[in-house]
């Protein structure tokens, strides 16, 4: 029998294919899947595979739900939604249960997954914190190539960070990166060469996948049935990549040059929808629309909201949720991803967002941010807080010039700091992602967070 220490590895999407890579001398790897099919990913890479939820399904006897148990709710769930309250609180219940027994049996030192993003890992999260386990989630570090540890897995808020001071190496490093940014053509590397908005592959990879997903909707429609049950449902995801391509033949965008330079604009990136950021980060705007309806009551007579989609997300302000509100709304604008945020940050002084990264972009280049969601640089001296719709109508309300913005030595501080904070290594999805010697920083770097390795050992 091993006397390594264990940790858990609940393998998600890419992380069934890359978590296998991550098995050390140090310590033993615990492989838990959330579907059958990253089960047989997991196997495939020639692992053992200790649970998968959806297979353990049927037989898992559903624990108690204790009266206010979760730390969200039932709504931040993203894909159960389609079953009964009872359903519901019967999937709770199992959840609870397959984590208590799995923690129970295997004892591990850590957890290693994703930030919170969906029921089963809150629930995994909450479990962990009643025994004193390390839940290690990682997350981007401006400075490409370095990531960090969340302190706190269920927010990204930089209020959650103790960051060090920086050193001489991070601020050059910091001073690299803000020079970068401060580039009037600066894309982040993830939304880099990204295909065309009428490529054909992702419209014949959505119909596919559109008619897959119904019919797997159907057959677990029953959740108690069994066999019949699955987790995700990714039908609306895929439903819309035809709908969008269809309506950017009918449909048309605003354009800057259409609003006038008496009106002064305010700019909001539209997120990709669904994503964590919207469900857990930002868990009581989630709603886009309603969202946007509430920027829109708080501006004066003369500004005039611009939305501009996701640059991954290409066609979503065309889908009729959103074409709705631009019918009904004289002061909004739509831009399509294609259009550079950079040109639209020319023409206005106030950003307002939920956690998006043009928000930090605008921030860095001296504009006025307005940030309501959870995100690392929500923290920054110069960046605005805003906690309610009042707040935000005073603050729309409150003259450019009399708006506190963020200082550039704060900014770079604050990425140096951020630097200094993180590790190197890439265990998200990106390029290198595979290489051996990102695959054996990404292992050092677990050891460190399990607390195997003192701090320090990377970086």
């Amino acid at each position: 029998m091993s006397t390594r220490p264990k940790i858990v590895f609940f393998a998600r999407g890419f992380q069934a294919g890359f978590y296998p890579e991550l098995q050390d001398e140090r310590y033993e790897a615990i492989y838990v899947t959330l579907t059958r099919e990253e089960a047989d990913q997991v196997r495939a890479k020639g692992c053992e595979v200790a649970a998968c939820f959806e297979a353990d399904f049927d037989s898992i006897a559903p624990a108690e739900v204790p009266e206010h148990y979760l730390l969200t709710s039932l709504m931040s769930e993203r894909f159960l939604g389609r079953y009964s309250q009872s359903e519901r609180l019967t999937i709770l219940g199992k959840e609870i249960a397959f984590w208590r027994a799995l923690l129970d049996e295997h004892q591990p030192i850590a957890i290693c997954n994703e930030l919170i993003a969906i029921e089963i890992s809150e629930v995994l999260l909450i479990e962990t914190r009643k025994r004193g386990i390390r839940y290690l989630a990682p997350m981007y570090c401006v400075i490409e190539g370095y990531f960090y540890w969340l302190p706190d897995p269920l927010t990204l808020s930089g209020r959650a960070l103790d960051l060090p001071e920086p050193t001489e190496r991070t601020l050059a490093m910091a001073d690299a990166y803000l020079d970068q940014v401060r580039q009037s053509d600066y894309k982040p590397y993830y939304v880099r060469n990204l295909a065309g908005r009428r490529n054909f592959k992702p419209l014949a990879t959505g119909l596919a996948k559109s008619a897959l997903w119904k019919w797997r909707d159907w057959t677990s429609r029953d959740a108690m049935k069994p066999g019949a049950f699955r987790y995700e449902t990714y039908t609306e995801e895929y439903s819309k990549r035809p709908q969008v391509f269809a309506a950017s033949f009918t449909k048309s965008y605003d354009a800057l040059t259409d609003i006038s330079d008496e009106r002064e604009i305010v700019l909001y990136p539209l997120h990709q929808e669904p994503e964590a950021t919207l469900n857990y980060m930002s868990e009581f705007f989630s709603s886009q629309v309603a969202t946007i309806e509430n920027i829109l009551k708080c501006l004066s007579p003369h500004q005039t909201l611009v939305v501009k989609e996701h640059p991954v997300d290409k066609g979503a302000l065309l889908r009729p949720k959103f074409q709705d509100i631009r019918a009904r709304y004289s002061n909004l604008a739509f831009l399509p991803a294609e259009v550079h945020s950079r040109e639209v940050l020319a023409r206005c002084e106030r950003v307002v967002t939920l956690t998006s990264s043009v928000g930090w972009e605008a921030a860095c280049i001296g504009k006025c941010v307005f940030v309501m969601g959870e995100i690392y640089w929500d923290s920054v001296p110069g960046v605005w807080r805003i906690e309610t719709w009042p707040e935000l109508r005073d603050a729309m309300r409150t003259p450019v010039d009399q708006i506190e913005r963020v200082d550039p030595e704060d900014a770079r501080r604050f990425v140096a700091s951020l630097a200094e904070f993180s590790h190197e290594g890439r265990p998200l999805p990106n390029p290198k992602l595979y290489d051996s010697e990102n695959v054996a920083l990404v292992r050092n770097a677990i050891c460190i967070g399990a607390g195997i390795e003192p701090t320090g050992s990377s970086g």
